[in-house]
């Protein structure tokens, strides 16, 4: 996943006697809440500057997704909520919230899959240059509505935990600390290093609730990302946890700008993305090329302040229900 560290603030960009903030951010950010698999994060900036308070992306299909997006005054996203229908009726709903800390750093992020009754709260560490140091996540019962228990194999047992997330409150700090004394919770933990002219950012994940059952080695899967000029270069892969590691993407920017990102560049059958924008650095195409032949494309559209109009996916018919073709129109509300 590339990190939440990598979220970066564009300034102004000069277009002949114009200036328009752009979007988006340029660095990716790979998360499940999003519309594909690879999103650029919004750009506070623009929408501090245009008092954006709400951003809604949806279809006009009986079946698929809704997405929201809502922002604080500072331009930071708050929360985000996605919702599956099926004839008009939600199947599946995911809601995503965010609080911050002094620094405008991440503080907190908590995740509600009513799917099947999963509450996840992650909270965040920083080192002493404000980089993610631990992200402990922890599992909650929410004993939701229609749901006798949760489906998940850990949880500790908070009422109405859910509904306390979806007015904006989190449980008591009390709570993490007697999780974290018994080993209740997962985490990510972070090094980082220089090897010859790359910044390495290594990332471990542990399943720390295993300490609970006797079992010692708790290390579940690490990941290294290998940095040059502060831009991702390459993400390795390590079996398991395991001091090799192989190439899993390579990135390639230019002038800021990610142009183009390779998955599993040594398989026989690679898949690449490329990225296409437009004079105000705003993301306008996304290709998907698989083996070398392109098998779909996702086109963002803008108007002349720079305000995202529609999202629209064309895939090889033989490809469309892979990608969910489909268009997704915008609406915002504002301060």
């Amino acid at each position: 996943m590339i990190l939440l560290t990598l979220m970066l603030f564009i300034g102004f960009v000069a277009v002949g006697k114009a200036q328009v903030l752009p979007f988006y951010n340029v660095t990716p950010l790979q998360d499940d809440d999003y519309f594909t698999k690879t999103v650029f994060s919004f750009n506070p900036n623009f929408m501090k500057s245009n008092k954006v308070k709400r951003i809604v992306l949806q279809g006009e299909e009986k079946i698929g997704m809704k997405y929201i997006y809502d922002f604080n005054p500072d331009g930071m996203i708050v929360s985000m909520t996605s919702i599956r229908y099926n004839n008009e009726k939600p199947d599946t709903a995911f809601y995503t919230r965010y609080s911050y800390n002094s620094d405008g750093l991440i503080d907190k992020k908590a995740r509600i899959d009513y799917s099947n009754g999963i509450v996840k709260v992650s909270s965040y560490q920083y080192n002493k240059n404000n980089k993610v140091d631990i992200i402990r996540t922890f599992t909650l019962n929410s004993q939701m509505p229609n749901r006798p228990q949760n489906n998940d194999w850990q949880g500790e047992k908070v009422r109405g935990v859910d509904r306390m997330i979806l007015k904006g409150v989190l449980p008591d700090e009390s709570l993490w600390k007697k999780m974290t004394a018994n080993n209740d919770f997962s985490s990510l933990q972070y090094r980082y290093y220089t090897e010859n002219e790359f910044e390495a950012e290594e990332r471990t994940e542990y399943f720390n609730f295993s300490k609970n059952s006797g079992n010692l080695d708790t290390c579940y899967q690490k990941k290294t990302y290998y940095y040059v000029k502060g831009y991702p270069a390459v993400l390795f892969l390590h079996t398991g946890c395991a001091v090799e590691k192989t190439p899993s993407e390579l990135y390639q920017f230019k002038d800021g700008l990610l142009l183009q990102l390779t998955d599993v560049p040594s398989s026989l059958d690679p898949k690449t993305e490329k990225y296409v924008y437009d004079q105000n650095r705003n993301l306008k195409l996304m290709e998907d090329i698989w083996n070398g032949q392109k098998v779909s494309e996702l086109e963002m559209r803008y108007d002349e302040k720079g305000f995202l109009i529609s999202i629209q996916r064309k895939s090889d018919a033989a490809k469309a229900h892979y990608f969910e073709d489909r268009t997704l129109k915008v609406t915002y509300s504002f301060y």
